[in-house]
Protein backbone atom coordinates (compact mmCIF):
# COMPACT_ATOMS: atom_id res chain seq x y z
CA UNK A 1 0.00 0.00 0.00
CA UNK A 2 2.83 2.29 -1.18
CA UNK A 3 3.34 4.50 -4.50
CA UNK A 4 1.53 4.37 -7.65
CA UNK A 5 0.84 1.37 -9.89
CA UNK A 6 3.52 -0.10 -12.44
CA UNK A 7 1.47 -0.86 -15.33
CA UNK A 8 2.68 -4.52 -17.45
CA UNK A 9 5.65 -3.31 -18.94
CA UNK A 10 8.71 -5.23 -20.74
CA UNK A 11 11.68 -3.20 -19.89
CA UNK A 12 12.79 -2.10 -16.13
CA UNK A 13 11.17 1.39 -15.64
CA UNK A 14 11.92 4.03 -12.81
CA UNK A 15 8.44 5.54 -12.14
CA UNK A 16 4.81 3.79 -13.21
CA UNK A 17 4.39 4.57 -17.08
CA UNK A 18 0.98 4.03 -18.59
CA UNK A 19 -0.85 0.97 -17.89
CA UNK A 20 -1.24 -1.92 -19.87
CA UNK A 21 1.65 -1.21 -22.56
CA UNK A 22 2.48 -4.66 -22.81
CA UNK A 23 3.07 -7.69 -20.82
CA UNK A 24 4.72 -8.25 -17.57
CA UNK A 25 8.39 -10.07 -18.16
CA UNK A 26 8.84 -13.57 -16.25
CA UNK A 27 12.46 -12.51 -16.76
CA UNK A 28 12.30 -9.71 -14.88
CA UNK A 29 10.17 -10.83 -11.76
CA UNK A 30 11.69 -14.61 -11.60
CA UNK A 31 14.34 -13.91 -8.81
CA UNK A 32 11.56 -12.56 -6.65
CA UNK A 33 9.12 -15.34 -7.25
CA UNK A 34 11.06 -18.16 -6.73
CA UNK A 35 12.97 -16.24 -3.84
CA UNK A 36 9.57 -15.65 -2.65
CA UNK A 37 7.89 -19.48 -2.68
CA UNK A 38 10.89 -21.07 -0.94
CA UNK A 39 10.78 -18.22 1.26
CA UNK A 40 6.45 -19.42 2.17
CA UNK A 41 7.88 -23.10 1.77
CA UNK A 42 10.80 -22.55 4.46
CA UNK A 43 8.22 -20.92 6.76
CA UNK A 44 4.97 -21.20 7.49
CA UNK A 45 2.77 -23.70 5.74
CA UNK A 46 0.53 -22.49 2.95
CA UNK A 47 -2.29 -24.86 1.52
CA UNK A 48 -1.84 -23.91 -1.75
CA UNK A 49 1.76 -24.12 -1.84
CA UNK A 50 3.03 -27.29 -1.24
CA UNK A 51 7.03 -27.35 -2.36
CA UNK A 52 8.33 -31.09 -1.53
CA UNK A 53 11.39 -29.87 -0.06
CA UNK A 54 12.42 -29.91 3.05
CA UNK A 55 12.76 -26.38 5.12
CA UNK A 56 16.22 -26.56 5.42
CA UNK A 57 16.82 -27.55 2.10
CA UNK A 58 14.71 -24.34 1.25
CA UNK A 59 17.02 -21.88 4.15
CA UNK A 60 19.88 -23.04 2.55
CA UNK A 61 18.73 -22.06 -0.93
CA UNK A 62 18.39 -18.43 0.64
CA UNK A 63 21.16 -18.62 2.36
CA UNK A 64 23.44 -15.44 1.44
CA UNK A 65 27.42 -16.40 1.12
CA UNK A 66 28.97 -17.01 4.75
CA UNK A 67 32.10 -16.57 3.50
CA UNK A 68 32.01 -13.96 -0.23
CA UNK A 69 34.58 -15.20 -2.54
CA UNK A 70 35.58 -14.42 -5.75
CA UNK A 71 32.07 -12.75 -6.99
CA UNK A 72 32.91 -13.75 -11.13
CA UNK A 73 33.17 -17.70 -9.91
CA UNK A 74 30.16 -18.09 -11.77
CA UNK A 75 27.59 -15.42 -13.27
CA UNK A 76 23.93 -15.79 -13.27
CA UNK A 77 23.99 -15.99 -17.55
CA UNK A 78 26.01 -19.39 -16.86
CA UNK A 79 23.24 -22.16 -15.19
CA UNK A 80 24.98 -25.34 -16.40
CA UNK A 81 28.68 -24.65 -15.24
CA UNK A 82 31.07 -23.40 -13.13
CA UNK A 83 30.04 -23.48 -8.99
CA UNK A 84 27.20 -21.01 -8.32
CA UNK A 85 27.83 -18.30 -5.50
CA UNK A 86 25.24 -17.74 -2.63
CA UNK A 87 22.56 -16.98 -2.73
CA UNK A 88 21.77 -20.02 -4.70
CA UNK A 89 17.62 -19.01 -5.29
CA UNK A 90 19.02 -16.93 -7.90
CA UNK A 91 21.04 -18.76 -9.75
CA UNK A 92 17.99 -21.59 -9.41
CA UNK A 93 15.76 -18.84 -10.93
CA UNK A 94 17.63 -18.25 -13.83
CA UNK A 95 18.07 -21.92 -14.47
CA UNK A 96 14.35 -22.39 -14.52
CA UNK A 97 13.85 -19.22 -16.78
CA UNK A 98 15.95 -20.61 -19.14
CA UNK A 99 14.20 -23.96 -19.25
CA UNK A 100 10.59 -22.24 -19.44
CA UNK A 101 12.53 -20.28 -22.73
CA UNK A 102 13.91 -23.37 -24.43
CA UNK A 103 10.61 -25.91 -23.49
CA UNK A 104 12.38 -28.50 -22.45
CA UNK A 105 14.96 -29.75 -19.66
CA UNK A 106 18.14 -28.59 -20.81
CA UNK A 107 21.62 -31.02 -20.94
CA UNK A 108 24.92 -29.15 -20.78
CA UNK A 109 26.94 -29.72 -23.83
CA UNK A 110 30.21 -30.29 -21.95
CA UNK A 111 28.43 -33.36 -19.63
CA UNK A 112 30.43 -35.84 -18.15
CA UNK A 113 31.18 -38.24 -20.50
CA UNK A 114 31.87 -41.36 -17.99
CA UNK A 115 28.09 -40.61 -16.83
CA UNK A 116 26.15 -42.89 -19.01
CA UNK A 117 22.28 -42.13 -19.64
CA UNK A 118 20.11 -45.22 -19.01
CA UNK A 119 16.16 -45.43 -19.73
CA UNK A 120 14.81 -44.53 -16.54
CA UNK A 121 17.03 -41.24 -16.73
CA UNK A 122 15.70 -40.16 -20.09
CA UNK A 123 12.41 -40.89 -19.35
CA UNK A 124 12.90 -38.87 -15.74
CA UNK A 125 14.45 -36.26 -18.21
CA UNK A 126 11.01 -36.43 -20.48
CA UNK A 127 9.21 -35.96 -17.76
CA UNK A 128 10.65 -33.11 -16.48
CA UNK A 129 10.49 -31.97 -19.80
CA UNK A 130 6.73 -32.00 -20.06
CA UNK A 131 6.23 -30.70 -16.58
CA UNK A 132 8.46 -27.39 -17.61
CA UNK A 133 6.41 -27.15 -20.71
CA UNK A 134 2.76 -27.22 -18.86
CA UNK A 135 3.76 -25.16 -15.69
CA UNK A 136 5.91 -22.65 -17.90
CA UNK A 137 3.13 -22.03 -20.30
CA UNK A 138 0.91 -21.35 -17.95
CA UNK A 139 3.52 -19.18 -15.47
CA UNK A 140 3.88 -17.35 -19.23
CA UNK A 141 0.22 -16.70 -19.77
CA UNK A 142 -0.53 -15.60 -16.31
CA UNK A 143 2.38 -13.02 -16.85
CA UNK A 144 0.73 -11.91 -19.93
CA UNK A 145 -2.51 -11.23 -18.57
CA UNK A 146 -1.06 -9.06 -16.15
CA UNK A 147 -2.12 -5.43 -16.66
CA UNK A 148 -1.25 -3.58 -13.26
CA UNK A 149 1.81 -4.32 -11.14
CA UNK A 150 1.41 -3.40 -7.10
CA UNK A 151 3.83 -3.32 -3.86
CA UNK A 152 1.97 -3.97 -0.43
CA UNK A 153 3.57 -3.55 2.86
CA UNK A 154 3.21 -6.83 5.14
CA UNK A 155 0.99 -7.37 7.10
CA UNK A 156 -1.23 -6.18 4.37
CA UNK A 157 0.40 -8.60 1.43
CA UNK A 158 0.05 -11.83 3.79
CA UNK A 159 -3.87 -10.70 4.49
CA UNK A 160 -4.69 -10.46 0.42
CA UNK A 161 -2.94 -13.65 0.10
CA UNK A 162 -5.06 -15.34 3.53
CA UNK A 163 -8.32 -13.73 1.67
CA UNK A 164 -8.59 -11.72 4.68
CA UNK A 165 -8.17 -8.15 3.42
CA UNK A 166 -10.47 -7.74 0.08
CA UNK A 167 -9.88 -4.02 -0.45
CA UNK A 168 -7.54 -2.39 -1.69
CA UNK A 169 -7.44 1.76 -0.76
CA UNK A 170 -5.11 4.06 -3.08
CA UNK A 171 -5.38 7.86 -3.84
CA UNK A 172 -7.03 8.21 -7.15
CA UNK A 173 -4.10 9.41 -9.35
CA UNK A 174 -2.50 9.05 -12.79
CA UNK A 175 -2.52 4.88 -13.55
CA UNK A 176 -4.92 3.77 -10.54
CA UNK A 177 -7.71 5.67 -12.48
CA UNK A 178 -7.60 3.41 -15.70
CA UNK A 179 -8.16 -0.09 -13.16
CA UNK A 180 -11.83 -1.37 -14.25
CA UNK A 181 -13.56 -4.57 -13.06
CA UNK A 182 -11.71 -7.38 -14.75
CA UNK A 183 -7.99 -5.94 -14.47
CA UNK A 184 -5.03 -8.63 -12.99
CA UNK A 185 -2.95 -7.02 -10.63
CA UNK A 186 -0.04 -8.65 -9.57
CA UNK A 187 0.98 -7.88 -6.01
CA UNK A 188 4.77 -8.06 -4.83
CA UNK A 189 5.67 -9.94 -8.05
CA UNK A 190 4.32 -13.31 -6.65
CA UNK A 191 0.24 -12.84 -5.97
CA UNK A 192 -2.73 -12.80 -8.92
CA UNK A 193 -5.38 -10.64 -7.89
CA UNK A 194 -8.73 -9.63 -9.83
CA UNK A 195 -10.22 -6.94 -9.81
CA UNK A 196 -14.29 -6.93 -8.73
CA UNK A 197 -14.87 -3.62 -8.40
CA UNK A 198 -13.69 0.15 -7.81
CA UNK A 199 -15.54 2.84 -6.56
CA UNK A 200 -14.57 6.28 -5.11
CA UNK A 201 -14.82 8.48 -1.81
CA UNK A 202 -14.16 11.75 -1.27
CA UNK A 203 -11.26 10.95 1.33
CA UNK A 204 -9.58 7.71 3.11
CA UNK A 205 -11.63 8.01 6.24
CA UNK A 206 -15.13 8.09 4.35
CA UNK A 207 -14.00 4.98 2.57
CA UNK A 208 -13.04 3.12 5.92
CA UNK A 209 -16.37 3.97 6.92
CA UNK A 210 -18.03 2.45 4.28
CA UNK A 211 -16.04 -0.39 3.20
CA UNK A 212 -15.20 -1.12 6.63
CA UNK A 213 -11.79 -1.53 8.45
CA UNK A 214 -12.27 -5.37 8.44
CA UNK A 215 -12.13 -5.29 4.75
CA UNK A 216 -9.58 -2.36 3.67
CA UNK A 217 -6.98 -2.94 7.33
CA UNK A 218 -7.47 -5.83 9.27
CA UNK A 219 -6.30 -6.10 12.33
CA UNK A 220 -6.82 -2.10 12.55
CA UNK A 221 -8.62 -1.04 15.33
CA UNK A 222 -9.74 3.10 14.67
CA UNK A 223 -10.51 5.17 11.99
CA UNK A 224 -8.16 7.12 12.60
CA UNK A 225 -4.98 4.52 13.01
CA UNK A 226 -6.22 3.55 9.19
CA UNK A 227 -5.99 7.30 8.43
CA UNK A 228 -2.22 7.98 9.76
CA UNK A 229 -1.26 4.62 7.88
CA UNK A 230 -2.47 6.12 4.63
CA UNK A 231 -0.56 9.20 5.71
CA UNK A 232 2.33 7.50 5.48
CA UNK A 233 2.31 7.58 1.74
CA UNK A 234 -0.30 10.36 1.16
CA UNK A 235 -0.58 13.83 1.48
CA UNK A 236 -3.92 15.40 2.74
CA UNK A 237 -3.56 17.80 0.00
CA UNK A 238 -3.04 15.05 -2.40
CA UNK A 239 -6.23 13.20 -0.96
CA UNK A 240 -8.43 15.99 -0.81
CA UNK A 241 -7.70 17.25 -4.54
CA UNK A 242 -7.68 13.94 -6.13
CA UNK A 243 -9.98 11.49 -4.01
CA UNK A 244 -9.60 7.71 -2.86
CA UNK A 245 -10.09 4.69 -4.64
CA UNK A 246 -11.70 1.40 -2.90
CA UNK A 247 -10.29 -1.51 -5.37
CA UNK A 248 -11.97 -4.51 -4.35
CA UNK A 249 -10.10 -8.00 -5.27
CA UNK A 250 -10.37 -11.40 -5.26
CA UNK A 251 -7.70 -13.91 -5.63
CA UNK A 252 -7.67 -16.13 -8.27
CA UNK A 253 -7.30 -20.05 -8.55
CA UNK A 254 -4.08 -19.70 -10.77
CA UNK A 255 -1.20 -18.34 -8.57
CA UNK A 256 2.48 -17.94 -10.31
CA UNK A 257 4.13 -18.78 -6.84
CA UNK A 258 1.68 -22.41 -7.01
CA UNK A 259 3.53 -23.04 -10.61
CA UNK A 260 6.94 -22.30 -9.32
CA UNK A 261 5.91 -24.75 -6.18
CA UNK A 262 5.16 -27.65 -8.87
CA UNK A 263 8.13 -27.04 -10.92
CA UNK A 264 10.07 -27.31 -7.64
CA UNK A 265 8.49 -30.49 -6.80
CA UNK A 266 9.54 -32.60 -9.32
CA UNK A 267 9.93 -36.16 -8.46
CA UNK A 268 13.88 -36.75 -7.56
CA UNK A 269 16.45 -39.85 -7.75
CA UNK A 270 15.44 -42.90 -4.98
CA UNK A 271 18.37 -44.57 -5.68
CA UNK A 272 19.65 -45.97 -2.41
CA UNK A 273 23.43 -44.81 -0.95
CA UNK A 274 24.41 -48.57 -2.22
CA UNK A 275 22.96 -48.13 -5.83
CA UNK A 276 24.60 -44.93 -5.84
CA UNK A 277 27.92 -46.05 -5.23
CA UNK A 278 27.51 -49.34 -7.44
CA UNK A 279 26.66 -46.41 -10.38
CA UNK A 280 30.32 -45.14 -10.31
CA UNK A 281 31.85 -49.01 -9.84
CA UNK A 282 29.80 -50.69 -12.52
CA UNK A 283 32.27 -49.27 -15.62
CA UNK A 284 35.63 -49.73 -13.43
CA UNK A 285 36.37 -53.66 -14.33
CA UNK A 286 36.43 -54.51 -17.33
CA UNK A 287 35.25 -58.07 -17.15
CA UNK A 288 32.10 -56.91 -16.08
CA UNK A 289 32.27 -58.46 -12.30
CA UNK A 290 29.82 -55.72 -11.05
CA UNK A 291 26.75 -57.21 -13.83
CA UNK A 292 24.44 -54.09 -15.49
CA UNK A 293 22.63 -51.32 -14.25
CA UNK A 294 20.29 -50.35 -16.14
CA UNK A 295 16.32 -50.32 -15.40
CA UNK A 296 13.97 -48.24 -13.25
CA UNK A 297 15.32 -46.63 -9.78
CA UNK A 298 14.10 -49.51 -7.73
CA UNK A 299 15.43 -52.23 -10.44
CA UNK A 300 19.01 -50.46 -9.74
CA UNK A 301 18.12 -50.60 -6.07
CA UNK A 302 17.77 -54.25 -6.14
CA UNK A 303 20.28 -55.40 -7.84
CA UNK A 304 22.68 -52.97 -5.71
CA UNK A 305 21.34 -55.19 -2.55
CA UNK A 306 22.67 -58.69 -4.46
CA UNK A 307 25.32 -57.50 -4.99
CA UNK A 308 25.89 -56.62 -1.43
CA UNK A 309 24.60 -59.85 -0.58
CA UNK A 310 26.84 -61.70 -2.79
CA UNK A 311 30.12 -59.69 -1.28
CA UNK A 312 28.79 -61.05 2.03
CA UNK A 313 28.35 -64.49 1.36
CA UNK A 314 31.88 -65.02 -0.76
CA UNK A 315 34.05 -62.82 1.60
CA UNK A 316 37.15 -64.34 2.46
CA UNK A 317 38.45 -61.18 4.54
CA UNK A 318 37.02 -58.91 6.78
CA UNK A 319 38.95 -56.07 8.94
CA UNK A 320 38.07 -52.89 11.38
CA UNK A 321 40.95 -50.58 10.60
CA UNK A 322 41.37 -46.88 11.09
CA UNK A 323 40.55 -45.18 7.51
CA UNK A 324 40.54 -40.94 6.88
CA UNK A 325 37.56 -39.34 6.96
CA UNK A 326 35.52 -41.90 8.50
CA UNK A 327 37.93 -43.08 11.13
CA UNK A 328 37.02 -46.45 12.13
CA UNK A 329 35.26 -48.68 8.79
CA UNK A 330 34.36 -52.08 8.42
CA UNK A 331 35.62 -54.19 5.43
CA UNK A 332 35.16 -56.83 3.59
CA UNK A 333 36.58 -58.22 0.54
CA UNK A 334 35.83 -61.38 -1.71
CA UNK A 335 38.46 -63.91 -3.43
CA UNK A 336 38.58 -61.75 -6.56
CA UNK A 337 39.65 -58.55 -4.47
CA UNK A 338 36.39 -56.41 -4.52
CA UNK A 339 34.90 -55.72 -1.25
CA UNK A 340 32.80 -52.71 0.67
CA UNK A 341 33.07 -50.86 3.75
CA UNK A 342 30.54 -49.92 5.87
CA UNK A 343 30.65 -47.48 9.12
CA UNK A 344 33.17 -49.41 12.39
CA UNK A 345 29.09 -51.18 13.77
CA UNK A 346 27.51 -52.00 10.49
CA UNK A 347 24.92 -49.11 10.93
CA UNK A 348 26.05 -47.15 7.69
CA UNK A 349 26.94 -48.31 4.40
CA UNK A 350 30.60 -46.26 2.83
CA UNK A 351 30.95 -47.93 -0.76
CA UNK A 352 32.03 -50.54 -2.81
CA UNK A 353 35.98 -51.27 -3.68
CA UNK A 354 37.50 -52.66 -7.02
CA UNK A 355 40.91 -54.79 -6.23
CA UNK A 356 43.68 -52.99 -5.18
CA UNK A 357 46.49 -52.42 -7.20
CA UNK A 358 49.90 -50.16 -6.88
CA UNK A 359 48.60 -48.15 -10.06
CA UNK A 360 44.78 -47.91 -8.90
CA UNK A 361 44.26 -44.29 -7.86
CA UNK A 362 46.79 -43.33 -10.66
CA UNK A 363 43.72 -45.02 -12.97
CA UNK A 364 40.87 -43.95 -11.68
CA UNK A 365 40.87 -47.54 -10.07
CA UNK A 366 39.52 -48.92 -13.54
CA UNK A 367 41.25 -52.28 -14.74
Amino acid sequence: MDGKPAAAVATEVSGPPSPGVSRVRLADGIEELVRFTLAASSGESWDDCDVLLSRDYCFRLLQDEPNPTDPHLNDLGNVCGGVPVYPLYKHLARAIEQCINSGIFPRPTNFVGSILLDESLKMRENEWSKLILDEGSELLKMFNAVEFELHVQEPFFSQLRAGLKTVEGRCATGDYNRITPGSLLLFNTCLLLEVQDVRGYSSFSEMLQVETLARVLPGVKTIEEGVKIYRKFYTEEKEKSNGVLAIAVSKVASQPYISVANLLSVKGCSLTDAARALAKHVNRSSDGWWGDFNGSDSKKNMRALEVINRLLINCCWMNVHLIQPYDCVFEIRVREGYGARWSKYGSKFIGFLEPYTEEGFAKGWKH
